[in-house]
C-alpha cells in the first residue's frame, strides 16, 4: 500500500523529471511537429508538468506529505504553478514562432532544461541542489542568448551576462558555504529555523546574507550590471519572455526564501536599499525615453526588479511575492504580444498629453490617500513599513486618477475614475492579504530610517516623472530627457571595463568573406 505522505513529494519530483525527459526527447531526431497524441511533443510535456504541479498542490492541501529534501511550503507551490503555467504557454508559442527555423529543436531542448532547473530551485530544500540548479540555469540561458551567434549585440550581451552570472554564482556559493560552516547543515529549513530562533545572528551568517544579497542584485540586473538585459532583445521573443518573466526573478525569490535570515541582517537590507532603490528610480525614468517596445520592457524589468528587492529590504516579503507573480505574468504577456504592443504604442504617441490641473491632482490625491488611510486603519498596520505598503499604491492611483480627470468627460470621467480606483484597490488588497496568509513573513521589518529613504526615492521618482511626462520640451526638461536617453552612459563604462577584464571576440557586422566575394563579383561583371 502506498504511503499517502509520499504522494505530494512524488508529484513535485515528477515536474522537473518531465522537463528533463522532454529535453532528452527533443534532442532526438524525431520531428517536433509530430502527431497531437505523441508523448514526445514539447508543448504536451510542458502541459503535463503544469498538471503535475497542480496535482501536487491539491494533494499537499488534502494529504500533506513530508520530505526532508523538498520544500513543501506554499511559497514553493506558488512559484511552481507560475513556472509550469508560463512554461506551457512559452512552449506552445515557440512551436509556432520558430516553425521552420533550423534552431527550433535546440531552443526546445534548452527551454525545457531551464524550466526543469527552475522547478528544482523552487522546490528543493538543499543548498547544493539549489546552487547546482542556479548554475544550470545560467549556462542554459547563455545558449539561448547566443541563438543568433552572428549578431554582435547578442554576443556582447551574452558575454557580459556570462561574466556577471559567474560572479553571482561565486557569491552564492560562498554564502552557502558560510551557512554550512555556521549551522552544520545543508538543509534550508533547518538553517532558517536556527536563524529565526536567535536575536543575534552570528557574524559568519551575516556575511552569508550579504553575499546572497549581492548574488540577488547581480541576478536581477541592477546598476551598473544592467546593460546585458537591454541588449538580449536581439534573441528570439520567447527567450526574452522566458528571461524577463522567469529567470531574472530568481534573485527576488532567493531573498523571499531566505527572509528569516535576511530580515535580521541590516547590512544586507541596506545593501539592497542603496543599490536596488536608485536603480528602480533611474530605470523607471529611462524607460519613459525609449522608443523600441522591447527595450522599454527591458528597462521596465530592471526597474521592477529594483522595487521588488526594495520591498524585501523593507521586510514586505508578501508584497515582494505579489510583485514577482504579477510581474512575471505581465512580462510574459507583453513580450509574447509585442507585435500588437507596437501598434498600441504608435497610437498612444498620437494622443495629446493633457497636463492635470492643480485641482485635478488634489482630487486624485484626496481619493487615493483616503483609501490608503482607510486601509492602514482597517489592517491595523503598526510598523512604518506596513503603513508604507499602502502609500505606494496610493501614489500609483493618484497618477492614474489625475490623468483620467485631465482627459475630460465631466461627471462621467469622475465616476469612471472612482470605479477604476475601487477595482484597483480591491484587487490589490485581496492579493496582498492572500499572499500574507500563505507566506507568513517574519515579523521584523525595516525601521523609520529605511522607510524615509525609500520615501525620498519616491519623491525623486515623482519629480522626474512629472518632468519627463509634462515638461519634456522645456529647456531644463529637454536636458533631463537627453540625460535619461543616454542612461548616464553607465552601460558603456561597464562594457569597457568587462571587455578589459575579460576580452571577447565579437562577430563582425559584415562577414569578411561576404565582402570579398561581393567585390569579386563586381569586378568580374
Amino acid at each position: 500500500m502506498v504511503d499517502v505522505k509520499l504522494i505530494e513529494p512524488l508529484f513535485l519530483i515528477l515536474v522537473p523529471l518531465l522537463y528533463f525527459i522532454g529535453a532528452i526527447t527533443s534532442s532526438l531526431k524525431i520531428p517536433l511537429n509530430s502527431s497531437p497524441g505523441s508523448p514526445l511533443k514539447s508543448p504536451l510535456i510542458c502541459n503535463l508538468a503544469f498538471v503535475a504541479a497542480l496535482a501536487g498542490a491539491m494533494s499537499g492541501w488534502l494529504l500533506p506529505g513530508s520530505a526532508s529534501w523538498l520544500n513543501l511550503a506554499p511559497l514553493a507551490y506558488i512559484m511552481l504553478l507560475l513556472i509550469t503555467l508560463l512554461g506551457a504557454v512559452l512552449a506552445r508559442f515557440s512551436m509556432r514562432y520558430l516553425a521552420g527555423d533550423p534552431g527550433q529543436r535546440r531552443f526546445m531542448v534548452w527551454l525545457q532544461i531551464i524550466l526543469g532547473a527552475v522547478s528544482l530551485i523552487v522546490t528543493t530544500n538543499h543548498l547544493l541542489v539549489f546552487l547546482a540548479s542556479w548554475i544550470v540555469i545560467s549556462i542554459s540561458l547563455h545558449q539561448l542568448l547566443m541563438f543568433f551567434p552572428d549578431r554582435p549585440r547578442a554576443a556582447l550581451a551574452a558575454h557580459k551576462k556570462f561574466i556577471f552570472a559567474r560572479l553571482a554564482e561565486l557569491c552564492l556559493g560562498l554564502g552557502f558555504a558560510l551557512l554550512y560552516f555556521q549551522y552544520n547543515t545543508l538543509f534550508i529549513d533547518q538553517i532558517l529555523a536556527a536563524s529565526a530562533e536567535t536575536d543575534a545572528i552570528p557574524v559568519v551568517a551575516q556575511f552569508a546574507a550579504v553575499l546572497m544579497a549581492v548574488a540577488a542584485l547581480l541576478k536581477c540586473a541592477q546598476l551598473p550590471f544592467h546593460g546585458w538585459l537591454m541588449q538580449v532583445v536581439e534573441s528570439p521573443t520567447p527567450v526574452s519572455a522566458l528571461l524577463h518573466a522567469g529567470v531574472v526573478n530568481l534573485g527576488g525569490f532567493l531573498m523571499i526564501l531566505m527572509a528569516p535570515l535576511i530580515s535580521q541582517v541590516s547590512a544586507a537590507q541596506w545593501l539592497l536599499l542603496l543599490v536596488a532603490g536608485p536603480t528602480a528610480v533611474f530605470a523607471s525614468l529611462v524607460m519613459m525615453t525609449r522608443i523600441s517596445v522591447k527595450v522599454r520592457l527591458a528597462w521596465s524589468t530592471c526597474a521592477q526588479m529594483g522595487w521588488m528587492l526594495v520591498e524585501c529590504a523593507l521586510g514586505l516579503y508578501e508584497l515582494a511575492l505579489l510583485h514577482l507573480v504579477a510581474h512575471s505574468a505581465y512580462k510574459a504577456h507583453s513580450f509574447l504580444n509585442a507585435g500588437n504592443a507596437v501598434e498600441l504604442s504608435l497610437r498612444k504617441r498620437l494622443v495629446v498629453i493633457k497636463t492635470p490641473s492643480a485641482i485635478q491632482w488634489l482630487i486624485a490625491a484626496f481619493l487615493a490617500f483616503g483609501l490608503a488611510v482607510t486601509s492602514v486603519v482597517v489592517s491595523a498596520g503598526s510598523t512604518p513599513a506596513q503603513m508604507f505598503s499602502w502609500v505606494v499604491p496610493g501614489i500609483a492611483l493618484t497618477i492614474l486618477l489625475s490623468e483620467v480627470l485631465a482627459a475630460g468627460g465631466g461627471k462621467q470621467s469622475i465616476v469612471r475614475g472612482l470605479l477604476i480606483g475601487a477595482a484597483f484597490w480591491g484587487i490589490y488588497w485581496a492579493q496582498k492579504s492572500v499572499f500574507h496568509v500563505l507566506l507568513a513573513p517574519p515579523e521584523s521589518q525595516a525601521d523609520a530610517v529605511a522607510v524615509s529613504f525609500v520615501a525620498l526615492l519616491l519623491i525623486l521618482l515623482m519629480t522626474g516623472y512629472y518632468r519627463v511626462r509634462y515638461q519634456r520640451y522645456s529647456p531644463s526638461g529637454a536636458r533631463f530627457y537627453r540625460f535619461l536617453f543616454a542612461a548616464a552612459y553607465l552601460d558603456e563604462w561597464a562594457t569597457r571595463f568587462t571587455l578589459k577584464v575579460w576580452p571577447a571576440k565579437l562577430p563582425d557586422v559584415v562577414k569578411p568573406h561576404f565582402v570579398s566575394n561581393h567585390f569579386e563579383i563586381k569586378e568580374s561583371v
